[in-house]
C-alpha cells in the first residue's frame, strides 16, 4: 500500500531555507533542500553533512526534518524516522511529520507504529482515504479484524467515492470465508472502476486460491465475455473449469487461448489428450517450435490411444533429438516395441535404464516377453 500526499513539510522548509541562504555564505541545509526538491538524494545527504552544527542559533528543526526526508527517499526508513523524532525533539510540531514516520513503519512491518504515528497525526491522518486504508491494513496485519472491518467501513461512509477500499476488504472476507460478501464487495468495484483483465485475474484468483470455486468461476466467464482477447483470463477459466473436472471444456478454452497466444500451445495440446481427442491434439502438437517438447508430448498422445507403431517408427527421429537421454521417453520407446511384439527391440532399449522406479518396470515387462515365447496364450500385449 502506497500513500500519496503532498510534501507540505518539505515545500515550506525548501522556502524557508532558500530565504535564509540569501544572507548567509553557503547554507548546506538549504542547499540540501533544493537537493532533495530535484530528486538528488544522494547529493543531499552528503551536503548536510557538511553543515556545521555548531553555529549559533543552528536550525536542528530544519536540520533533521530535512535529513529524515532524505533518508526516506533513500529507503532508509528506520535511519529516517530517528531523524523525524530528533526534529520533533528539537521542536518540530508540523503534525505531517508523523505521517512519513507511518509510511515508513508501514514499509519495515512495524504495524503497531504505524498505528500509533497516525494517531498522533491528529485529524490530517483521517482526511484522505488512503490514510485510513492503510490503518485498516495495519489492524489485520495485527489481527485486529473487528478494528480492521470498522476502519474500511468509516472510510466507505467518509470516503463514498473510493471504491479502492472495497477491494481491500474483498481480500479480507476472503480471507474470513465470507464469499458472498467477498464477491459483492468485487462487483461494487468492478461497477466503479475501470478495471483491467489483470484486476478481474486477481479477484478471481483469490476465490480460487480460498476454495471458493465456484464464485470464482462465476467472476471468470463473466471477465472472459468482457475480455475475449486475454488469453490468461481464457486459461484462468479453463483451470477452474479443470478444478471441476470438467475436462473437455477445459480443453476447449485452452486450444482457445492458444490462437490467442502461442504460449499456451503445449497446454492446449495436452489438454487435448487428456479430453481424448486425438486429432486436433496431434494438430495441435504440430504447431509447436520446440523440438524436442514437440516428440516428447507426441510420444505421449501416440501411447494414449494406442498408436505404438507410430511411436517404434519415431525412433530414429526420438535419438537425434537427444530425448533418448530422458529415460521416461527410453521406457516409453521400449514399451512401443513390447507392444508390437519386437522383444529384442524392447530389451535393447530396457537395458540402458539406470532409475530404480524404471528398473522395476523393466523387469515386469521382461516377465511379459518371457510369458509371450514361452506360451502365446499367456502373452499379455
Amino acid at each position: 500500500m502506497k500513500l500519496f500526499f503532498m510534501l507540505l513539510t518539505a515545500l515550506q522548509l525548501t522556502v524557508f531555507a532558500a530565504e535564509k541562504s540569501k544572507n548567509d555564505e553557503v547554507d548546506h541545509v538549504a542547499l540540501a533542500a533544493l537537493l532533495m526538491k530535484d530528486g538528488h538524494y544522494a547529493r543531499a545527504a552528503e551536503t548536510l553533512n557538511e553543515a556545521d552544527t555548531t553555529q549559533k542559533d543552528f536550525d536542528f528543526v530544519l536540520y533533521y526534518t530535512i535529513k529524515g526526508l532524505v533518508f526516506t527517499k533513500q529507503q532508509l526508513y528506520k535511519v529516517a524516522n530517528e531523524q523525524f523524532y530528533k526534529a520533533i525533539e528539537s521542536g518540530q510540531t508540523e503534525p505531517t511529520i508523523y505521517l512519513y514516520i507511518a509510511q515508513n513503519n508501514f514499509k519495515l512491518l512495524d504495524y503497531q507504529g504505524t498505528i500509533e504515528a497516525l494517531d498522533k497525526a491528529g485529524d490530517i491522518a483521517a482526511a484522505k482515504p488512503q490514510l485510513l486504508a492503510l490503518r485498516a491494513e495495519c489492524h489485520w496485519k495485527l489481527e485486529q479484524r473487528p478494528e480492521a472491518l470498522e476502519t474500511i467501513a468509516e472510510t466507505i461512509a467518509r470516503f463514498p467515492d473510493y471504491f479502492a477500499v472495497y477491494k481491500q476488504r474483498f481480500n479480507y472476507y476472503v480471507e474470513l470465508g465470507l464469499y458472498q460478501s467477498a464477491l459483492e464487495d468485487a462487483e461494487i468495484y468492478l461497477a466503479n472502476e475501470k478495471p483491467n483483465a489483470k484486476t478481474y485475474l486477481s479477484f478471481i484468483g483469490a476465490l480460487r486460491k480460498s476454495g471458493a470455486t465456484q464464485k470464482a468461476t462465476e467472476l471468470a466467464e463473466r471477465g472472459n465475455l468482457k475480455f475475449p482477447e486475454s488469453a490468461e483470463m481464457t486459461v484462468m477459466l479453463a483451470h477452474l473449469y479443470l478444478d471441476q473436472e470438467m475436462i473437455h471444456a477445459a480443453a476447449d478454452l485452452f486450444d482457445q487461448a492458444s490462437i490467442e497466444d502461442a504460449k499456451y500451445t503445449k497446454e492446449a495440446a495436452e489438454m487435448l489428450r487428456r479430453a481424448r481427442e486425438f486429432t486436433l491434439a496431434l494438430y495441435k502438437n504440430t504447431q509447436l517450435l520446440d523440438t524436442k517438447e514437440k516428440y516428447k508430448q507426441r510420444i505421449a498422445i501416440y501411447l494414449e490411444f494406442g498408436e505404438y507403431e507410430r511411436v517404434v517408427s519415431a525412433h530414429s527421429a526420438i535419438e537425434r533429438s537427444g530425448l533418448l537421454e530422458d529415460e521416461n521417453i527410453r521406457y516409453a520407446l521400449a514399451y512401443a516395441y513390447y507392444m508390437t511384439a519386437n522383444f529384442a527391440a524392447c530389451e535393447a532399449q530396457l537395458k540402458e535404464l539406470t532409475r530404480p522406479d524404471l528398473f522395476a518396470k523393466a523387469t515386469e515387462l521382461r516377465k511379459n516377453i518371457e510369458k509371450c515365447q514361452n506360451n502365446a496364450w499367456e502373452c499379455e500385449l
